[in-house]
């Protein structure tokens, strides 16, 4: 089905990518339309026409495809671009069976878009596949506007919250400027038990981005939420935000995690600026790093792979796990158990463990307990 609504990478750019060294992105790609699963599968959604000669959305595919691989495993498809259709509508109903068809096939997807509103039918692909969603956001705002209104940039995640399915199981958003969100979207985010940080602390400690991503079945990164100074292809371009560096470290944190299956970069405006459609290409290449490192089944028995550290609290024991290669921290939480009779043990960092050492309860531990009970 791909084949009947994507228009393929041109064979300009195939013979392009073919020429280039061995150790290239491009040398080793695949345009096929049929993906092997378990794969890469990257995809260009465009609901206004950035294809009009030098500010063409392919500028950025030639930076991407001469980056070098890594120690990779993973196959990686670019299966080019889903152009603007009659209506809205028809780009939704075909970016929607796109997706579908390539979850399906445990693909990871990659979505490059420029319409921060296609984020909702990333989501709503989903359905497809599976009844509970963990969806992350990186953002300088919240997109909390009337639901009752049509879809757009300001009010997907009210549909998401709101429309049936009611598949979000849990939201984290990261990034935030205060300037930019409401004390009542705050309010809400607060009652719906989000997990929101700003982009301030965030700044402080990049490193406390990890856990909720890694606990990720779906991101969001909008493109207005890098600072201008670094990025100017986006549609607002905002003088704070994330430096180049923080987001190619966010969308690392992103990849190395064995639930992400969906990775959608937004607000993306084709101006033909080398170093913006290199640090695109870089975000990309990042995110593929992660993603063929993450840590895959998760066997927290392994004493090879895991070390056990007990806390001793004056309320109750903490039990946190940590990943020797990755250096990854989980905690557990003794009073609920999964399906199979295990308590259920959520992401942390090693700041979590340190709080615990000086006696304090983590935020993190908080956080899921009011969600579970």
């Amino acid at each position: 089905m791909t084949d009947e609504f994507l228009t393929p990478v041109s064979d300009e750019l195939r013979q392009f990518a073919a020429d280039l060294d061995t150790f290239s992105i491009g040398h080793s790609i695949g345009f096929d339309n049929d993906p092997d699963e378990n794969s890469i599968a990257i995809i260009g959604v465009y609901k206004r026409n950035n294809f009009d000669g030098e500010n063409s959305v392919d500028q950025f595919r030639k930076q991407f495809y001469r980056l070098k691989n890594g120690n990779w495993q993973l196959k990686i498809y670019d299966l080019g671009d889903l152009l603007p259709g009659a209506t809205d509508d028809d780009t939704y109903f075909a970016f929607l069976k796109i997706q579908q068809e390539l979850l399906k096939k445990k693909c990871t997807l990659i979505i490059i878009g420029d319409d921060p509103a296609l984020a909702y039918w990333q989501f709503r692909a989903f359905d497809a596949v599976t009844h509970q969603v963990n969806l992350s956001c990186i953002d300088n705002r919240f997109r909390l506007g009337n639901d009752s209104e049509e879809l757009s940039e300001f009010n997907y995640l009210s549909k998401i919250i709101t429309n049936e399915p009611h598949s979000l199981f849990d939201y984290t958003h990261l990034g935030h400027q205060t300037y930019f969100v409401a004390q009542e979207e705050l309010d809400l985010m607060e009652e719906l038990n989000f997990e929101v940080k700003r982009l301030g602390l965030l700044t402080e400690n990049l490193d406390e981005s990890e856990p909720e991503l890694r606990n990720s079945d779906m991101v969001i990164l909008n493109l207005d939420s890098i600072q201008h100074s670094d990025f100017q292809s986006n549609a607002e371009p905002s003088p704070n935000g994330f430096s180049s560096r923080e987001i190619c470290a966010i969308a690392r944190y992103s990849g190395i995690n064995n639930k992400v299956r969906s990775f959608g970069v937004y607000n993306f405006e084709a101006k033909n600026i080398l170093p913006d459609n290199l640090l695109l290409a870089e975000i990309l290449w990042y995110f593929i790093e992660g993603k063929n490192h993450s840590a895959g089944d998760l066997d927290f028995d392994n004493e090879r792979s895991f070390e056990t550290f007990r806390v001793q609290l004056a309320e109750q024991e903490l039990v946190f796990y940590r990943n020797i290669m990755s250096d990854q921290w989980w905690l557990e939480l003794d009073d609920s158990e999964t399906v199979d009779g295990r308590h259920q043990i959520i992401p942390c960092s090693n700041k979590d463990y340190k709080d615990s050492l000086l006696g304090k309860i983590p935020h993190r531990w908080w956080k899921a307990y009011k969600k579970l009970y």
